[in-house]
């Protein structure tokens, strides 16, 4: 039996940071929500000693989008990506790949796993498309976006300790995919997951509880 892309978001926790819910208290059915850049972004992953690990990029503090998230390789699509008949979101992902990591991917590399869009309120907003490619034998990732403090090969399990603990800070599609890899344990669990697999958009929307912002995800139940 197939999986789907949004069986997971039942286990995303509903608080909205801070600042998108000051945002979100500024919100007016008159605002006007910014266009989404169509982006995408390559989920690298590797059998480790202790099972599967994927790559994960700890983004400085001064940019301008996700400033200190730890995020999977991936960037807009350029014009470039939109050239010779291809696919420009599948081009974009292996172009990002390579231009941080390193890592030269094929096409045939790139497996489905989600699409999450950015909520309506955020002043930049990305349409994101997400692969999952495993690591290709003798090839090295390694930081060289110039976007990142570090970049590291981690377990799945460590990286959602660590942002429970508040060491380290995810976004919700970051978080929901760690999550599933969690549980797969192995690339070959991984890919098989990913053969089957139904992707949907997710566009996370906000909506008052009391005194509190919280995140919904239309679409995140059985609508069979």
């Amino acid at each position: 039996m197939g999986s789907h892309s949004w069986e997971v978001l039942s286990r995303l926790p509903v608080e909205v940071p801070d600042a998108l819910a000051r945002r979100a208290e500024a919100w007016s059915p008159d605002s006007v929500a910014a266009t989404p850049a169509l982006s995408a972004s390559v989920i690298l992953v590797r059998d480790g000693i202790e099972g599967i690990e994927t790559y994960l990029l700890h983004r400085h503090a001064r940019m301008p989008f996700a400033a200190g998230m730890v995020v999977f390789p991936g960037g807009r699509v350029d014009p470039a990506d939109d050239s010779d008949g291809r696919d420009p979101v599948r081009a974009c992902a292996l172009r990002e790949t390579t231009e941080e990591t390193g890592v030269q991917l094929g096409d045939h590399h790139l497996q489905p796993w989600a699409h999450w869009i950015t909520p309506e309120m955020e002043p930049r907003r990305y349409d994101t498309h997400f692969f999952l490619a495993a690591m290709p034998p003798f090839q090295t990732a390694r930081d060289i976006s110039g976007e990142t403090d570090r970049a590291l090969w981690a377990r799945p399990a460590d990286a959602l300790r660590q942002a429970a603990d508040s060491v380290i800070a995810l976004m919700p599609p970051t978080l929901s995919i760690l999550l599933e890899l969690a549980d797969v344990g192995s690339v070959k669990g991984a890919l098989s997951l990913a053969a089957e697999r139904r992707v949907d958009v997710v566009l996370p929307v906000l909506t008052r509880a009391g005194r509190r912002w919280v995140f919904s995800y239309p679409g995140g139940v059985d609508r069979a």
